[in-house]
């Protein structure tokens, strides 16, 4: 078993218990995120924060569900589908985690065209929400 399936379950916990307040205990202090929606990776802890905590609020998470899971070594590739104002959306996350087992880089693609364009739209409500 690789170490990233070992790990996994602290992503799975805090998306299935819809607590997006533990990322503080997942995330590396120089974690990245890159985001299907902004040009340039987002550095640190943070920012990385508040980007999967947007995505959280854009998502609708009462859709969402991860249908395929793939671990090697410290990479873990998660496949979701979820619904957003009934377009469907279709995604992977990519993790990498270090040493100490928290999140050292967490990567967002998203398809179809129309996904993406719905997807900024909304994360541009939650971030202004959150300022």
């Amino acid at each position: 078993m690789t170490q990233a399936k070992n790990l996994i379950h602290k992503w799975h916990d805090l998306i299935n218990n819809d607590d997006l307040n533990k990322l503080d205990a997942i995330l590396a202090d120089d974690a990245v995120f890159s985001s299907p929606v902004v040009f340039n990776p987002m550095k640190g802890k943070e920012i990385t924060k508040m980007y999967l905590y947007a995505a959280g609020q854009s998502f609708n998470m009462d859709k969402f569900k991860y249908t395929r899971e793939i671990h090697d070594e410290m990479y873990s590739v998660l496949e979701f589908e979820t619904y957003i104002d009934e377009i469907s959306v279709n995604g992977v996350d990519m993790i990498e985690w270090n040493e100490d087992g928290k999140i050292k880089d967490f990567k967002v693609m998203i398809r179809p065209f129309k996904a993406v364009q719905k997807v900024q739209e909304k994360m541009v409500e939650a971030l202004d929400s959150l300022n």
